[in-house]
Protein backbone atom coordinates (compact mmCIF):
# COMPACT_ATOMS: atom_id res chain seq x y z
CA UNK A 1 0.00 0.00 0.00
CA UNK A 2 1.24 3.20 -1.03
CA UNK A 3 -0.52 6.10 1.60
CA UNK A 4 -1.21 9.35 -1.09
CA UNK A 5 0.24 7.30 -4.00
CA UNK A 6 3.53 8.23 -3.16
CA UNK A 7 5.73 7.43 -5.57
CA UNK A 8 2.80 5.23 -7.76
CA UNK A 9 3.28 6.25 -11.49
CA UNK A 10 -0.83 6.25 -12.63
CA UNK A 11 0.08 7.72 -15.68
CA UNK A 12 2.20 8.16 -18.73
CA UNK A 13 3.14 11.99 -19.85
CA UNK A 14 5.43 13.86 -22.32
CA UNK A 15 4.23 17.48 -20.49
CA UNK A 16 6.62 17.59 -17.87
CA UNK A 17 9.77 16.16 -16.24
CA UNK A 18 10.41 17.32 -12.16
CA UNK A 19 13.87 16.77 -11.43
CA UNK A 20 13.25 17.42 -7.94
CA UNK A 21 17.38 16.37 -6.67
CA UNK A 22 18.76 19.01 -9.37
CA UNK A 23 15.99 21.78 -8.68
CA UNK A 24 14.82 21.43 -12.85
CA UNK A 25 11.51 21.95 -14.11
CA UNK A 26 10.93 21.15 -17.85
CA UNK A 27 7.35 21.64 -20.29
CA UNK A 28 7.63 19.03 -23.23
CA UNK A 29 11.40 19.04 -22.57
CA UNK A 30 12.05 22.85 -22.37
CA UNK A 31 13.61 23.97 -19.19
CA UNK A 32 11.15 26.60 -17.49
CA UNK A 33 13.66 28.84 -16.23
CA UNK A 34 14.47 29.09 -20.47
CA UNK A 35 10.73 29.43 -21.11
CA UNK A 36 10.03 31.99 -18.25
CA UNK A 37 13.13 34.22 -19.68
CA UNK A 38 12.28 33.94 -23.07
CA UNK A 39 8.94 33.09 -23.99
CA UNK A 40 5.24 34.13 -23.44
CA UNK A 41 2.22 32.64 -20.98
CA UNK A 42 0.58 31.95 -24.49
CA UNK A 43 3.65 30.58 -26.36
CA UNK A 44 3.74 28.13 -23.29
CA UNK A 45 0.06 26.91 -23.64
CA UNK A 46 0.55 26.34 -27.05
CA UNK A 47 3.42 24.18 -25.96
CA UNK A 48 1.90 22.10 -23.38
CA UNK A 49 -1.64 21.78 -26.19
CA UNK A 50 0.47 20.74 -28.57
CA UNK A 51 3.38 19.66 -27.11
CA UNK A 52 5.86 21.43 -29.42
CA UNK A 53 6.34 25.54 -29.77
CA UNK A 54 4.44 26.96 -32.42
CA UNK A 55 5.58 28.97 -35.86
CA UNK A 56 5.48 32.54 -35.42
CA UNK A 57 2.21 32.90 -37.74
CA UNK A 58 0.51 29.39 -35.81
CA UNK A 59 1.40 31.64 -32.45
CA UNK A 60 -0.25 34.97 -33.76
CA UNK A 61 -3.29 32.82 -34.98
CA UNK A 62 -3.14 30.94 -31.01
CA UNK A 63 -3.46 34.46 -29.77
CA UNK A 64 -6.51 35.68 -31.35
CA UNK A 65 -7.89 32.83 -30.92
CA UNK A 66 -7.48 33.68 -27.23
CA UNK A 67 -8.73 37.07 -27.33
CA UNK A 68 -11.95 35.50 -29.47
CA UNK A 69 -12.56 32.89 -26.56
CA UNK A 70 -12.72 35.89 -23.52
CA UNK A 71 -15.91 37.49 -23.63
CA UNK A 72 -18.23 36.72 -20.74
CA UNK A 73 -21.67 36.37 -21.86
CA UNK A 74 -24.60 38.04 -20.28
CA UNK A 75 -25.38 34.86 -18.49
CA UNK A 76 -22.09 34.24 -17.03
CA UNK A 77 -22.05 37.82 -15.67
CA UNK A 78 -25.40 37.73 -14.07
CA UNK A 79 -24.63 34.73 -12.28
CA UNK A 80 -21.41 36.88 -11.09
CA UNK A 81 -23.29 39.85 -10.48
CA UNK A 82 -25.63 37.41 -8.02
CA UNK A 83 -22.49 37.01 -5.40
CA UNK A 84 -20.11 38.93 -3.29
CA UNK A 85 -16.70 38.28 -5.34
CA UNK A 86 -15.07 38.61 -2.13
CA UNK A 87 -16.44 35.72 -0.44
CA UNK A 88 -15.92 31.66 -0.95
CA UNK A 89 -14.40 33.53 -4.65
CA UNK A 90 -13.19 29.49 -5.32
CA UNK A 91 -16.66 28.20 -5.03
CA UNK A 92 -17.41 31.37 -7.28
CA UNK A 93 -15.27 30.89 -10.09
CA UNK A 94 -15.53 26.97 -9.84
CA UNK A 95 -19.57 27.37 -9.86
CA UNK A 96 -19.52 29.79 -13.17
CA UNK A 97 -17.02 27.22 -14.87
CA UNK A 98 -20.19 24.68 -14.09
CA UNK A 99 -22.71 26.47 -15.25
CA UNK A 100 -20.75 27.45 -18.59
CA UNK A 101 -20.59 24.51 -20.03
CA UNK A 102 -24.02 24.62 -21.28
CA UNK A 103 -23.62 28.43 -21.87
CA UNK A 104 -20.92 28.44 -23.46
CA UNK A 105 -22.53 24.73 -26.25
CA UNK A 106 -24.67 27.99 -27.47
CA UNK A 107 -22.10 29.86 -28.77
CA UNK A 108 -19.36 27.09 -30.08
CA UNK A 109 -18.61 23.77 -31.11
CA UNK A 110 -17.93 20.83 -28.62
CA UNK A 111 -13.95 20.59 -29.82
CA UNK A 112 -12.09 19.47 -26.98
CA UNK A 113 -9.36 22.38 -28.27
CA UNK A 114 -11.75 24.48 -28.96
CA UNK A 115 -13.06 24.30 -25.23
CA UNK A 116 -9.40 23.73 -24.24
CA UNK A 117 -8.27 27.43 -25.50
CA UNK A 118 -11.85 28.87 -24.28
CA UNK A 119 -11.06 27.68 -20.86
CA UNK A 120 -8.15 29.85 -20.20
CA UNK A 121 -9.86 32.62 -21.86
CA UNK A 122 -12.53 32.33 -19.58
CA UNK A 123 -10.60 31.84 -16.27
CA UNK A 124 -8.88 35.09 -16.93
CA UNK A 125 -12.17 36.74 -17.82
CA UNK A 126 -14.05 34.94 -15.33
CA UNK A 127 -11.54 35.85 -12.13
CA UNK A 128 -10.81 39.78 -13.32
CA UNK A 129 -15.29 39.76 -13.12
CA UNK A 130 -14.87 38.25 -9.79
CA UNK A 131 -12.31 40.35 -8.13
CA UNK A 132 -13.74 43.56 -9.70
CA UNK A 133 -17.41 42.76 -8.39
CA UNK A 134 -15.24 41.84 -4.80
CA UNK A 135 -14.03 45.61 -4.92
CA UNK A 136 -17.50 46.73 -5.61
CA UNK A 137 -16.64 48.29 -9.37
CA UNK A 138 -18.06 47.73 -12.19
CA UNK A 139 -17.33 44.83 -15.02
CA UNK A 140 -14.61 45.86 -17.79
CA UNK A 141 -15.02 44.44 -21.02
CA UNK A 142 -11.77 42.81 -22.27
CA UNK A 143 -9.61 44.79 -24.35
CA UNK A 144 -8.48 42.72 -27.47
CA UNK A 145 -5.20 45.14 -28.15
CA UNK A 146 -3.94 43.67 -24.80
CA UNK A 147 -1.91 39.93 -24.53
CA UNK A 148 -3.48 37.33 -22.12
CA UNK A 149 -1.36 38.74 -18.77
CA UNK A 150 -1.76 42.91 -20.13
CA UNK A 151 -5.46 42.40 -20.55
CA UNK A 152 -6.28 40.79 -17.44
CA UNK A 153 -4.29 43.36 -15.19
CA UNK A 154 -6.16 45.86 -17.29
CA UNK A 155 -9.83 44.22 -16.76
CA UNK A 156 -9.00 44.62 -12.70
CA UNK A 157 -7.26 48.14 -13.11
CA UNK A 158 -9.72 49.62 -15.99
CA UNK A 159 -6.36 50.83 -17.04
CA UNK A 160 -3.78 50.05 -19.25
CA UNK A 161 -1.16 48.52 -17.01
CA UNK A 162 3.16 49.05 -17.00
CA UNK A 163 5.38 46.80 -18.98
CA UNK A 164 6.61 45.86 -15.37
CA UNK A 165 3.84 44.70 -14.47
CA UNK A 166 3.13 42.71 -17.54
CA UNK A 167 5.98 41.16 -17.72
CA UNK A 168 6.39 40.11 -13.96
CA UNK A 169 2.34 38.55 -14.25
CA UNK A 170 3.75 37.04 -17.46
CA UNK A 171 6.47 35.01 -15.96
CA UNK A 172 4.70 34.01 -12.73
CA UNK A 173 1.46 32.82 -15.36
CA UNK A 174 4.76 30.66 -16.70
CA UNK A 175 5.78 29.34 -13.79
CA UNK A 176 2.69 27.99 -12.76
CA UNK A 177 1.22 26.73 -15.42
CA UNK A 178 2.58 22.72 -15.24
CA UNK A 179 3.72 20.62 -12.64
CA UNK A 180 2.85 17.20 -13.19
CA UNK A 181 0.15 15.43 -11.01
CA UNK A 182 -0.47 17.48 -7.69
CA UNK A 183 -3.73 16.67 -5.79
CA UNK A 184 -5.62 19.11 -8.20
CA UNK A 185 -4.16 17.75 -11.64
CA UNK A 186 -4.89 14.23 -10.43
CA UNK A 187 -8.69 15.31 -9.47
CA UNK A 188 -9.39 16.70 -12.79
CA UNK A 189 -7.96 13.18 -14.20
CA UNK A 190 -9.96 11.12 -12.24
CA UNK A 191 -13.11 13.02 -13.18
CA UNK A 192 -11.85 13.29 -16.89
CA UNK A 193 -11.17 9.31 -16.46
CA UNK A 194 -15.10 9.19 -16.55
CA UNK A 195 -15.58 10.86 -19.64
CA UNK A 196 -17.19 13.99 -17.95
CA UNK A 197 -16.84 17.09 -20.21
CA UNK A 198 -13.69 19.13 -19.83
CA UNK A 199 -15.23 21.75 -17.96
CA UNK A 200 -16.54 19.47 -15.22
CA UNK A 201 -12.83 17.44 -14.86
CA UNK A 202 -11.21 21.20 -14.23
CA UNK A 203 -13.51 22.16 -11.54
CA UNK A 204 -12.77 18.54 -9.60
CA UNK A 205 -9.02 19.77 -10.26
CA UNK A 206 -10.01 23.46 -8.90
CA UNK A 207 -12.14 22.31 -5.92
CA UNK A 208 -8.87 20.51 -4.53
CA UNK A 209 -7.15 24.13 -4.32
CA UNK A 210 -9.51 24.38 -1.53
CA UNK A 211 -7.30 22.39 1.08
CA UNK A 212 -4.21 24.39 3.30
CA UNK A 213 -2.16 21.51 2.24
CA UNK A 214 -2.05 22.63 -1.73
CA UNK A 215 -1.47 26.22 -3.31
CA UNK A 216 -3.22 28.12 -0.33
CA UNK A 217 0.54 28.20 1.19
CA UNK A 218 1.05 31.61 -0.60
CA UNK A 219 -1.84 33.07 1.26
CA UNK A 220 -0.49 31.91 4.35
CA UNK A 221 2.85 32.80 3.38
CA UNK A 222 1.84 36.72 3.31
CA UNK A 223 0.51 36.02 6.57
CA UNK A 224 3.28 34.75 8.02
CA UNK A 225 5.57 37.55 6.62
CA UNK A 226 3.02 40.30 8.57
CA UNK A 227 3.40 37.91 11.47
CA UNK A 228 6.37 38.62 11.64
CA UNK A 229 6.18 42.49 11.28
CA UNK A 230 10.11 43.29 10.50
CA UNK A 231 13.31 41.36 10.00
CA UNK A 232 14.59 41.84 13.71
CA UNK A 233 12.15 39.63 14.63
CA UNK A 234 12.92 36.84 12.54
CA UNK A 235 15.04 34.90 15.02
CA UNK A 236 12.87 34.77 18.12
CA UNK A 237 9.59 33.97 15.48
CA UNK A 238 11.17 31.49 13.67
CA UNK A 239 12.36 29.89 17.23
CA UNK A 240 8.76 30.03 18.73
CA UNK A 241 7.47 28.55 15.52
CA UNK A 242 9.88 25.34 15.51
CA UNK A 243 9.38 25.06 19.66
CA UNK A 244 5.28 24.80 18.38
CA UNK A 245 5.68 22.24 16.02
CA UNK A 246 4.38 25.11 13.14
CA UNK A 247 4.68 24.58 9.64
CA UNK A 248 7.02 27.30 8.22
CA UNK A 249 4.38 28.26 5.17
CA UNK A 250 6.51 28.40 2.06
CA UNK A 251 9.09 25.95 2.75
CA UNK A 252 9.36 22.40 1.16
CA UNK A 253 8.10 20.34 -1.61
CA UNK A 254 7.18 16.76 -1.81
CA UNK A 255 9.33 16.28 -4.84
CA UNK A 256 11.94 19.17 -4.62
CA UNK A 257 14.72 18.07 -1.82
CA UNK A 258 16.78 21.19 -3.29
CA UNK A 259 15.53 24.75 -3.76
CA UNK A 260 12.50 25.17 -5.83
CA UNK A 261 13.66 26.76 -9.31
CA UNK A 262 10.60 28.44 -9.60
CA UNK A 263 10.97 30.30 -6.30
CA UNK A 264 14.20 31.37 -7.73
CA UNK A 265 13.13 33.01 -10.38
CA UNK A 266 10.40 34.68 -8.49
CA UNK A 267 13.52 35.63 -5.70
CA UNK A 268 15.29 37.34 -8.61
CA UNK A 269 11.95 39.32 -9.30
CA UNK A 270 11.17 39.94 -5.51
CA UNK A 271 14.86 41.64 -5.12
CA UNK A 272 14.06 43.72 -8.60
CA UNK A 273 11.39 45.20 -7.44
CA UNK A 274 11.80 45.43 -3.66
CA UNK A 275 15.20 47.48 -4.89
CA UNK A 276 13.24 49.75 -7.39
CA UNK A 277 9.76 50.44 -5.58
CA UNK A 278 10.73 50.42 -1.79
CA UNK A 279 8.28 50.85 0.49
CA UNK A 280 5.81 47.79 1.65
CA UNK A 281 7.64 45.53 -1.12
CA UNK A 282 10.93 46.23 0.24
CA UNK A 283 9.90 45.45 3.44
CA UNK A 284 8.28 41.89 3.02
CA UNK A 285 11.25 41.14 0.64
CA UNK A 286 13.44 42.10 3.67
CA UNK A 287 11.70 39.78 5.70
CA UNK A 288 11.15 36.94 3.52
CA UNK A 289 15.19 37.08 2.64
CA UNK A 290 15.87 36.60 6.48
CA UNK A 291 13.75 33.95 7.18
CA UNK A 292 14.65 31.74 3.91
CA UNK A 293 18.30 32.96 5.48
CA UNK A 294 17.33 31.40 9.07
CA UNK A 295 15.29 28.66 7.68
CA UNK A 296 18.05 26.87 5.34
CA UNK A 297 20.02 26.85 8.26
CA UNK A 298 17.86 25.07 10.51
CA UNK A 299 15.43 22.91 7.67
CA UNK A 300 18.33 22.46 4.63
CA UNK A 301 19.84 19.63 6.14
CA UNK A 302 16.12 17.57 6.08
CA UNK A 303 15.57 18.43 2.04
CA UNK A 304 12.96 21.37 3.07
CA UNK A 305 13.70 24.82 1.26
CA UNK A 306 11.78 27.30 -0.21
CA UNK A 307 9.01 26.73 -3.26
CA UNK A 308 6.98 28.23 -5.14
CA UNK A 309 3.88 29.43 -2.94
CA UNK A 310 6.82 31.13 -0.78
CA UNK A 311 8.01 34.17 -2.61
CA UNK A 312 4.78 34.68 -5.01
CA UNK A 313 2.79 36.96 -2.54
CA UNK A 314 5.74 40.01 -3.21
CA UNK A 315 4.39 39.31 -6.83
CA UNK A 316 1.20 39.89 -5.99
CA UNK A 317 1.08 42.50 -3.84
CA UNK A 318 3.01 44.61 -6.36
CA UNK A 319 0.31 43.66 -8.32
CA UNK A 320 -2.44 44.92 -6.34
CA UNK A 321 -4.03 41.56 -6.13
CA UNK A 322 -5.76 41.11 -2.90
CA UNK A 323 -4.43 38.01 -0.76
CA UNK A 324 -8.01 36.24 -1.06
CA UNK A 325 -7.47 35.91 -4.66
CA UNK A 326 -4.07 34.35 -4.64
CA UNK A 327 -5.12 30.92 -4.85
CA UNK A 328 -7.54 31.70 -7.87
CA UNK A 329 -4.22 33.01 -9.59
CA UNK A 330 -2.88 29.78 -9.34
CA UNK A 331 -5.92 28.49 -10.62
CA UNK A 332 -6.09 31.09 -13.95
CA UNK A 333 -2.24 29.91 -14.49
CA UNK A 334 -2.25 26.10 -13.88
CA UNK A 335 -5.41 25.74 -16.32
CA UNK A 336 -3.15 25.33 -19.10
CA UNK A 337 -1.55 22.24 -17.68
CA UNK A 338 -4.66 20.48 -16.15
CA UNK A 339 -6.30 21.00 -19.31
CA UNK A 340 -3.35 19.46 -20.94
CA UNK A 341 -3.44 16.37 -19.12
CA UNK A 342 -6.61 15.96 -19.51
CA UNK A 343 -6.45 16.31 -23.55
CA UNK A 344 -3.33 13.90 -22.65
CA UNK A 345 -5.15 11.34 -21.19
CA UNK A 346 -8.08 10.94 -23.14
CA UNK A 347 -5.93 9.85 -25.77
CA UNK A 348 -6.08 6.48 -24.15
CA UNK A 349 -8.54 6.77 -21.84
CA UNK A 350 -9.05 4.39 -19.12
CA UNK A 351 -11.01 4.67 -15.66
CA UNK A 352 -9.07 5.55 -13.04
CA UNK A 353 -10.38 2.72 -10.22
CA UNK A 354 -8.04 2.24 -7.60
CA UNK A 355 -7.92 -0.40 -4.38
CA UNK A 356 -8.15 0.30 -0.97
CA UNK A 357 -7.20 -2.58 1.34
CA UNK A 358 -9.58 -3.24 4.08
CA UNK A 359 -8.82 -3.75 7.91
CA UNK A 360 -11.92 -3.86 9.48
CA UNK A 361 -13.82 -6.79 10.72
CA UNK A 362 -15.51 -9.49 9.11
CA UNK A 363 -18.89 -12.01 9.74
CA UNK A 364 -20.30 -9.10 12.19
CA UNK A 365 -24.18 -10.29 12.77
CA UNK A 366 -26.63 -7.70 12.66
CA UNK A 367 -28.63 -6.86 16.28
CA UNK A 368 -31.90 -5.25 16.05
CA UNK A 369 -32.04 -2.19 17.34
CA UNK A 370 -34.39 -2.85 20.40
CA UNK A 371 -31.77 -5.48 21.32
CA UNK A 372 -28.27 -3.22 21.13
Amino acid sequence: MFRGLEGVYVAESELCLIDGENSKLYYVGYDVEELAEKSCYEEVVYLLFNRRLPTKSELAEFKSELIRHRALWSEQLEFIDNFDGSKEPLGLLSSLLLISYDIDSRYMDNNHLTRAVRLVSLMASGLAAIIRKGMGLRFVEPNPALGHAANFLYMIREEEPEAEDVMLLDKLLILQAEHGLPASTFAALVTASTMADLYSSLVSGLLALRGPLHVGASEAAHSQLLEIGSPDRVEEWFSRAMAEKRRIMGFGHRVYKTYDPRARILKELAHRLAMSRGGEIRRLYEIAAKLEEVGIRHLAPRGIYPNVDYWSPIIYTALGIPKEYYTLMYAMSRVAGIVAHVLEYWTDNKLIRPLHLYTGEKGRRYVPVEER
